[in-house]
């Protein structure tokens, strides 16, 4: 009777770990993310606090979402009926200009606009926000990155499986080779 008590104690233990290390590998694959993007920076300009978000950093070609949360400095709450505009500039003399709206966003509190960033490399990115006659304008610069391969792009979700897998076959010999701890 006592054997079959610390095997199932034994099992209860080992069980548990296996969870915590699956519950640890989860959490390294994980990002902090608002909205579907990272924050690209919070910058203050004029009557305005203006934060950028992005789907992915660094930015890489192709679509990408570019998102602003438009704030009062007055009074801190967001700022919903403005009009926000979007001119990318490369050092190659390519011109990108869109609009931000309410439309393409997901949190309704955001100005949303996908922009399809041509080439990489550094990109002069030039914010422009007009409300209730008030105007203000931002001026960043943007790194765009080349496109990510698949294979890196995707390493954390294709190592799970396996990991996964070595922790179920290192579970089996334990229980078939370690009856007492």
């Amino acid at each position: 009777m006592g054997l079959n008590k610390r095997r199932r104690s034994f099992t209860r233990l080992l069980l548990n770990r296996v969870l915590l290390i699956a519950a640890f590998i989860s959490m390294m694959t994980s990002n902090v993310q608002a909205d579907g993007g990272t924050v690209l920076w919070h910058r203050t300009t004029g009557p305005f606090a203006v934060t950028a978000f992005t789907t992915e950093s660094p930015l890489r070609i192709g679509p990408t979402d570019i998102s602003f949360l438009v704030e009062s400095i007055d009074q801190p709450h967001p700022v919903v009926d403005a009009q926000v505009f979007i001119e990318l500039d490369n050092e190659a003399g390519a011109t990108i200009r869109a609009e931000a709206t309410h439309k393409q966003a997901r949190n309704k509190l955001l100005y949303c606009s996908l922009i399809n960033v041509p080439e990489a490399g550094h990109w002069k990115m030039k914010i422009t926000i007009e409300h209730g006659g008030e105007r203000a304008e931002l001026i960043e610069r943007l790194m765009v990155s080349g496109k990510q391969p698949m294979l890196i792009a995707y390493w954390k979700l294709m190592a799970f499986p396996p990991v996964v897998i070595v922790l179920f076959v290192v579970n089996q010999w334990l229980r078939r080779n370690h009856t007492v701890l």
